[in-house]
């Protein structure tokens, strides 16, 4: 009797997975790459050991620095590769992603208004991702130009911003608004 071991493609539910390691040093970094390409090797030699969706050609690995940067499309088999970045090198830092954005956020508002203040003349909707900003991107860069005050953001996560709005615990439309507008500076290609 023959047995045979299948491996399927990602499903739609899949999503691009960013896993950043941030370590003490350069050489520790790079000792963690090469500690990740062994394992993108021995999984094109074994890939019936391995529990994961994706083929080890289609994970890209990079450095900068003291940062090693992982990419693989999945469901969110990066288990193992999390395992060789923890133990090789103990990193400072794990960080993992899943549909990477960097996004600039800029809102107007009237001059000399502090972001507080904003809060309360802007109210609804506008308010709560203001409120959700300041917690998670901390507090804007100010500029004033003319009789406007612009508050930027600047995000770096998991992706908020698709359809034309920000997802951040509810949908916050931008489009059609006016004093809001959203960049995106990347959309998970870190390479």
């Amino acid at each position: 009797m023959k047995w045979r071991v299948f491996k399927f493609r990602p499903s739609s539910h899949s999503d691009d997975y960013l896993i950043i390691a941030t370590y003490r040093d350069g050489k520790a970094a790079e000792k963690a790459k090469q500690a990740l390409q062994r394992l993108l090797e021995d999984m094109r030699k074994n890939p019936g050991i391995y529990d994961t969706d994706w083929r080890p050609d289609d994970a890209k690995i990079s450095t900068i620095g003291e940062k090693v940067f992982f990419q693989v499309y999945t469901a969110g088999y990066v288990d193992c590769v999390e395992s060789i970045m923890k133990k090789v090198s103990k990193p400072v830092e794990l960080e993992r992603y899943q549909n990477y954005q960097e996004l600039t956020i800029r809102v107007k508002a009237p001059r000399n208004l502090t972001p507080e203040a904003a809060v309360l003349i802007l109210g609804g909707d506008e308010a709560e991702v203001i409120k959700w900003l300041i917690k998670n991107c901390g507090p804007p860069e100010i500029t004033d130009v003319g009789d406007q005050r612009i508050f930027t953001w600047i995000y770096r996560g998991d992706e908020i911003y698709y359809d034309r709005a920000l997802h951040v615990g509810f949908v916050f439309q931008v489009d059609g608004r006016a004093n809001w507008e959203v960049e995106e500076t990347t959309t998970g290609a870190v390479f």
